[in-house]
């Protein structure tokens, strides 16, 4: 099972989204879930108003896929993304522009690059606390309540980060995802000798930059004496052995794609194993399966508000990115630009789990929660307060 194509149908949603690489795929997943959380109540009426029938999976795929616009000649158009909705099209071309790529000099507009994450230390105790080491101004923290505050109406929808309320939604579509996957929000530090450090002892130390420049060597790629075939996934599959999904992937593209894939095939397996089910899992029973169960501590504290949700979201992830980096073993690390970047091996555990299935295990946890969390969170920004009665 795939998943390059997830389709819901039910008496109050259909989805169909076109097919995306694998890296869209814990979005589109996570995005799903909250469509069908959302499906026949009045938030999912005023999600579907504000995104003129553009689902959340749809939508949460649109922050990466602006992207391709950095790479653009300037002043040539950009390319169409929402051929039927040029409203939002419109809209997404005015965010991206009053959050450039890169840089003017003089200016203080942020990248839009830069609301996607934060660089928090992945260390034991770690924590997000703004202003230290690892975040900023408008990383991923900052940026989720922004969105809060413009959808409930606290923050205007003329904001300097032209930032409207199907923008936002857009936005939270993705940013809830993002804070969800541990390297978008806990950060390795090296040393200049390419030793792990914890930066707050002191001393110079470097960034790995969510593990991009870190290629990730699992131990059955470690182990093996040749190179696999382009077949080798299926062959792997169809002999019921655990294939080598992350072949040539750096770190970080593991968690984007490779966990997700995992995570999905793992879910795909609980249910094949359920006494009543015949025939193949289809996409639709994985999502409702996401969203028909309630995740593990996946709420917020009563007391807290929505705009403080991400911080509280992000310090939960910190100690999985802080055991994402504690099963491997890093070599070969060198500092260039300011930025680690080396190998990533993985290490033999004491609970034998290997690196593949715990992080596919853990993925699917944190799926689950982004989905459930995604949902609540547009509906606790868009809650209508109801007149008091006379």
């Amino acid at each position: 099972m795939r998943f390059r194509i997830i389709t819901l149908s039910c008496a109050t949603l259909f989805l169909a989204m076109p097919v995306f690489p694998y890296g869209a795929l814990g979005h589109e997943t996570v995005g799903a879930i909250a469509d069908m959380k959302l499906a026949g109540t009045p938030t999912g009426a005023q999600v579907t108003k504000l995104l003129d029938g553009i689902t959340l999976s749809r939508a949460s795929v649109l922050a990466d896929e602006i992207k391709g616009w950095d790479k653009m000649p300037k002043g040539q158009p950009k390319s169409i993304l929402l051929k039927d909705h040029p409203q939002l099209q419109e809209q997404l071309v005015a965010f991206w522009e009053a959050n450039p790529p890169t840089k003017a000099k003089g200016s203080n507009a942020p990248t839009h690059k830069e609301f996607h994450y934060t660089d928090v230390p992945a260390v034991d105790g770690g924590k997000y606390v703004k202003g230290n080491l690892g975040t900023e101004p408008y990383d991923i923290v900052q940026m989720i309540p922004f969105c809060v505050r413009v959808l409930s109406g606290a923050e205007p929808e003329t904001n300097q980060r032209k930032i409207t309320k199907p923008i936002a939604l857009i936005l939270l579509a993705h940013y809830v995802g993002d804070i969800h996957q541990p390297l978008h929000v806990g950060n390795a530090y090296f040393s200049s000798a390419g030793n792990l450090v914890n930066p707050s002892k002191g001393g110079k130390s470097f960034p790995d930059h969510g593990g991009n420049g870190f290629k990730i060597i699992l131990a059955d790629e470690k182990n093996s004496k040749s190179t696999a075939k382009s077949d080798s996934n299926s062959d792997a599959k169809s002999s019921g052995k655990k294939s080598s999904k992350s072949k040539g992937n750096n770190l970080h593209s593991f968690w984007d794609t490779d966990a997700v894939v995992e995570a999905l095939d793992q879910v795909e397996t609980k249910l094949q194993k359920q006494p009543n089910h015949k025939g193949k899992v289809t996409d639709e029973e994985v999502i409702a399966w996401f969203a028909n169960s309630e995740p593990k501590v996946w709420k917020a504290s009563a007391q807290s508000k929505p705009t403080e949700w991400a911080q509280t979201w992000a310090n939960d992830i910190l100690p999985m990115s802080t055991q994402a980096h504690e099963r491997l073993e890093f070599s070969n690390v060198t500092i260039k630009n300011e930025s680690a970047s080396g190998d990533a091996t993985e290490k033999k555990m004491p609970d034998g789990i290997s690196y593949m299935d715990w992080a596919g295990q853990r993925t699917e946890e944190e799926l689950h929660k982004a989905g459930w969390r995604l949902a609540a969170i547009i509906e606790a920004s868009l809650e209508t307060k109801k007149p008091k009665s006379k």
